[in-house]
């Protein structure tokens, strides 16, 4: 009976460490089967996300645009076709510096176009990478549009030129004709000395009045800016005010400035001339009796005005959005050339011309980029050196 019973137990433990091993073995079968499809799960992201950075990269490769991708320290990690040929090889983990000192040209001063040493001209804008650290960086070539729009430029001035010598010439015959015959009158024997020096003062009159219409002419030409050097606010202020003070020391002006040491670059003939002429159509707008400031002072986005402030009778609205075009004037005598040359040495500048006017508040400037004062310590330095 006790060899039956051990055998019943056996037998019992046999069967039931086959059931547990058939249930092991389902298990890692099921298992195994659970893997298998994971990993055919992984594998399909990762073709598919194969196949998206080959996509993207494809896509990189087709824009026109020059694309470069920068970690968190500084350095190259991707970029397309046309970075490689815009900057040329190595690019990548490259550290970007590298690439500056090796490709562009230093600029003195910030601006909106990048010059490479080949004389390409590219424009710059970044995004950052999200969350991940670094930027993107994309460049344009825009040195065949830049050539362009000079080229119509100086086409447009030219045309407005020929526009110019047409309404001018009836002006300019004007006060030569004058000159001419206060001239003739000189030597008249029986001149007294009083009509002779009368007649020099006309004379000289109205030959002045022929040199400003040769000199707004040719500013309007030239449109660009020849010579630049740093100029302070507060010194151009005092300029003007002498120059103004010695042709009408009758006259009384305000005289305002806020600006302080603040330095713009750019050639201070054209400037002043600009300057002066919206100090001349305030003088002549306002007639003898009205109030003129003249100020320089701080403006939004780091920048700087130059302008004046009158209590006249102010400009129609129609005419407002066509003041600073060529011709166009409220004067019957005027030349429509002051203010369109005041926009044309602004644009050169990097600026802009505006104007704000009703009767009894009226207001044309310049409104110009201050010099970083970093960038006017690095060049005193420099010249220092």
């Amino acid at each position: 009976m006790a060899s039956s019973h051990s055998s019943d137990t056996a037998a019992a433990l046999h069967n039931q460490w086959a059931d547990t091993y058939r249930l092991l073995e389902q298990r890692v079968t099921a298992l195994t089967a659970e893997l298998q499809e994971l990993r055919g799960e992984r594998l399909a992201q990762l073709a598919e996300k194969e196949a998206l950075a080959l996509r993207l990269q494809n896509v990189l490769d087709a824009l026109p645009g020059a694309v470069v991708v920068l970690d968190g320290g500084g350095r190259v990690a991707s970029h397309n076709q046309a970075a490689a040929q815009l900057f040329g090889a190595p690019l990548a983990e490259t550290p970007w510096r590298e690439v500056i000192a090796r490709c562009f040209v230093p600029q003195a001063r910030p601006v909106a176009d990048l010059v490479l040493h080949d004389g390409r001209i590219v424009t710059l804008s970044t995004c950052p990478l999200g969350a991940e650290p670094g930027q993107i960086l994309l460049f344009q070539d825009v040195t065949e549009s830049r050539r362009l729009q000079t080229h119509l430029q100086r086409q447009q001035r030219l045309l407005d030129m020929g526009r110019m010598a047409a309404s001018l010439a009836h002006q300019i015959r004007t006060p030569l004709a004058a000159a001419l015959l206060y001239a003739s009158q000189l030597k008249h024997p029986a001149l007294t000395d009083a009509k002779r020096q009368r007649f020099a003062e006309r004379t000289v009159t109205s030959l002045q009045q022929l040199e400003v219409l040769i000199a707004n002419m040719l500013h309007f030409a030239r449109g660009g800016v020849s010579g630049e050097e740093l100029l302070v606010a507060e010194e151009l202020l005092r300029e003007l005010r002498g120059t103004v003070e010695a042709q009408d020391a009758s006259r009384v002006l305000q005289w305002r400035c806020e600006a302080g040491g603040l330095q713009v670059r750019g050639n201070r003939t054209l400037l002043l001339s600009a300057w002066q002429n919206l100090v001349n159509n305030a003088l002549q707008a306002v007639g003898e009796g009205g109030e003129i400031e003249v100020f320089c002072r701080p403006a939004a986005g780091n920048g700087i005005e130059f302008g004046v402030h009158d209590d006249g009778p102010g400009v129609a609205p129609e005419m407002q959005a066509h003041l600073f075009e060529p011709f166009s004037t409220t004067r019957p005598r005027g030349t429509g050339l002051g203010l369109a040359i005041v926009r044309t040495v602004a644009q050169a500048h990097h600026g802009e011309a505006w104007c704000r006017s009703q009767p009894g508040d009226t207001t044309f400037a310049m409104r110009l980029p201050v010099v970083p004062a970093q960038s006017v310590v690095s060049e005193e330095a420099r010249r220092a050196g």
